[in-house]
């Protein structure tokens, strides 16, 4: 089989995603891996499309594999999930920074625990839905599973937009240096939106443009690989310019991260 427009596309995903992959890695190692689990998730995505794309590109000596396409589509439903989550991690930065100013969050204890259980449940159900019938016929009338693990997503945007505005409210109470994460995410949240919506068509349009399978490379180029080009270099370019935090604020916002559903407002 040919490389064709489809492979064009998984290369470039190689091409962008192997140096993002590090990039993430030293921004974890720089910043510290419990205080900053937004560039930790953005390793997870970097990882699930260099898979993705390598599954992909394999179909190109094996086209008759189903379970390669399937690979590739359990891939790109669990990229939306870290993708979402490392937004949500530059937010968490940005309250807690309020809470240091302020000495209330703008976000009550338990927003953030609920964001990444509500995704981690819609990319369960993604995963469990398109194994429950791993076949073409599979792909093209997905379980119902898959179906609610979209609505999950495109609830869990509903719900990081609203995170975002009230935090936005409250900029003014935000750290020299540290707003720029907000503005981080409400620039990433257009493209995610584009994203989810992409993915909810693929399972829910009974529409060639938006097959998995043999659908228009375009759409998906448009709609999906460019959006989470823009996300992923926003948040990476932004971590770039934030400060290192000390030993001491590191392991206070620690402890504020992993107890943040058991304190008190």
């Amino acid at each position: 089989m040919a490389v064709t427009y489809r492979h064009g596309i998984s290369i470039l995903e190689l091409i962008v995603y192997f140096p993002s992959l590090f990039l993430s890695i030293f921004l974890v190692i720089r910043h510290g891996l419990r205080t900053n689990s937004g560039f930790l998730f953005l390793t997870t995505f970097a990882l699930a499309r260099i898979i993705g794309a390598c599954c992909d590109l394999a179909t190109i000596s094996n086209s008759s594999s189903v379970s390669l396409y399937i690979a590739a589509a359990i891939c790109s439903s669990i990229g939306l999930s870290p993708l979402m989550l490392a937004c949500t991690g530059l937010l968490s930065r940005a309250d807690l920074s309020i809470e240091k100013v302020t000495g209330r969050t703008a976000l009550p204890r338990p927003a953030f625990p609920f964001f990444r259980i509500l995704t981690t449940v819609a990319m369960v159900l993604s995963i469990v839905g398109l194994t429950a019938n791993m076949s073409a016929e599979g792909l093209q009338h997905p379980d119902i599973k898959v179906k609610i693990g979209m609505i999950l997503y495109v609830v869990s945007w509903a719900v990081m937009v609203a995170m975002l505005a009230v935090v936005a409210l409250r900029k003014g109470s935000i750290e020299r240096g540290e707003k720029r994460t907000v503005l981080a995410v409400a620039l990433s949240s257009p493209f995610i939106l584009v994203r989810v919506l992409y993915a909810f068509f693929v399972w829910f349009l009974n529409n060639s443009k938006f097959s998995l399978l043999n659908g228009n490379v375009t759409v998906q180029l448009v709609m999906a690989v460019l959006e989470e080009f823009a996300v992923v270099i926003i948040c990476l370019g932004v971590g770039m310019t934030l400060r290192v935090r000390s030993k001491e604020t590191r392991e206070s916002d620690g402890e504020d991260l992993t107890s943040h559903s058991s304190r008190k407002p």
